[in-house]
């Protein structure tokens, strides 16, 4: 699982590297037909190919372009997408840096297969956008034995361990036991009377450490800094211990899902297919609510009235469509961006034409505006009903 510590190595290492720097995005998610037989190399092949730096001979065996395709060809990527850093040292010698991730990156537009090469400035942004706007999630599995927390970011899984480390192995067969008589059906006794002190002192007992279990996990939550949480587990557990969470981690729950097929032995792969379809829908819930909470007074949609406040500093909240296929007008020294020439020549002589992918970072960073891309019912909504752009306004 790629981490803060990755990412800081990245911004010191790769991020600050003397220009220039190779930064290489690719689609190479097998499960896609497009990229059966490693087709994806053959695609970065002719994209590399289109820069002719990496052809120049070096005092070396081999040019930049030959290296990094011979590093391709040992790659074996298990993800969705790969992206790959590589410069020259002080002593000629090639450094790389690869990161395999199991999700897309937005901007990046990969549809069709498509690579993405920079050459020069190193293109770390979509990594770091990735690393600080995806949503982290937390799975709580109440397995029938001993319960498991699991962290999911950027379409891995991880699990942590530490959240029930002060839970002893017999009040984990103390629960066991527990379920059992709940599962039972009614709570039997030689008398009425003892089977009311026997069900009073096991509901006393039930309600202490099913509380002591939503505490630590509401601490594990703030630890890893999760956003959205699922439960998971027999129907009718999951909703009795939802009782006992308090009002911050319901205002994080997503959901409750079943156990997967494996109960005490999960997979990661059996984790994520469990739960990415609610977390998938939460997402988009979220998206909507924004482009709604907008078009109903709190921003301004459309793609020239939305640059304009952009550049203006009144967005807040810049939302933009996940296939991001836009183009702008850009004023090269002044930096200004119209969504037509005629607008731009009122400030500059000669604009140009770009993609507006190419400078989306780095403006919302200028303009302190967050980033939101909406993928799915709303990315339709926001490309057909409001322009294909949108901005949530401080004022």
């Amino acid at each position: 699982m790629i981490t803060q510590a990755d990412i800081e190595r990245l911004r010191k290492g790769i991020g600050e590297h003397a220009e220039p720097v190779l930064s290489l995005y690719c689609d190479v998610n097998p499960a896609k037909p497009e990229n059966a037989g490693r087709a994806w190399i053959k695609r970065c092949k002719n994209s590399l190919g289109e820069i002719p730096e990496l052809r120049v001979p070096r005092k070396r065996a081999k040019t930049l372009y030959e290296e990094i395709l011979t590093l391709l060809d040992l790659s074996v990527p298990e993800a969705k997408t790969m992206a790959l850093f590589a410069a020259e040292d002080e002593h000629g010698k090639l450094t790389t840096e690869r990161f395999d991730l199991q999700v897309e990156l937005p901007v990046v537009d990969l549809a069709h297969g498509r690579v993405e090469v920079r050459w020069g400035k190193p293109y770390i942004t979509p990594l770091v956008f990735a690393f600080d706007e995806y949503e982290r999630a937390g799975v709580l599995h109440l397995r029938r034995s001993q319960w498991r927390f699991y962290e999911i970011f950027l379409g891995e899984v991880r699990e942590d361990t530490q959240i029930f480390a002060e839970i002893t192995p017999n009040e984990w067969k103390e629960l066991a036991d527990y379920r059992k008589v709940l599962e039972g059906g009614l709570l039997r006794a030689k008398s009425v009377r003892d089977q009311d002190k026997y069900r009073a002192k096991l509901q006393t007992w039930a309600r202490n450490f099913y509380s002591k279990l939503a505490r630590l996990l509401e601490q594990c939550v703030l630890r890893l800094d999760v956003n959205r949480l699922v439960l998971m587990g027999d129907d009718w557990e999951t909703g009795f211990f939802e009782v006992f969470l308090n009002r911050n981690l319901r205002g994080r729950l997503v959901g409750r899902v079943g156990h997967p097929p494996v109960i005490d032995k999960a997979s990661s792969k059996d984790i994520l297919e469990k739960v990415e379809p609610l977390l998938s829908e939460a997402e988009r819930r979220d998206e909507m609510r924004l482009l709604t909470e907008i078009r109903e007074g709190a921003g301004i949609w459309g793609v020239e009235k939305t640059l304009e406040a952009l550049q203006m500093g009144r967005i807040q909240v810049l939302v933009l469509p996940w296939n991001l296929d836009l183009k702008v007008w850009r004023c090269p020294h002044e930096g200004f961006l119209a969504e037509t020439k005629e607008t731009a020549l009122s400030f500059c002589e000669q604009p140009v034409e770009i993609p507006f992918r190419d400078h989306v970072f780095d403006i919302a960073e200028d303009y302190g505006s967050r980033l939101e891309f909406v993928r799915g019912e709303p990315e339709r909504i926001l490309k057909e009903e409001m322009g294909g752009m949108a901005g949530k306004t401080r004022w």
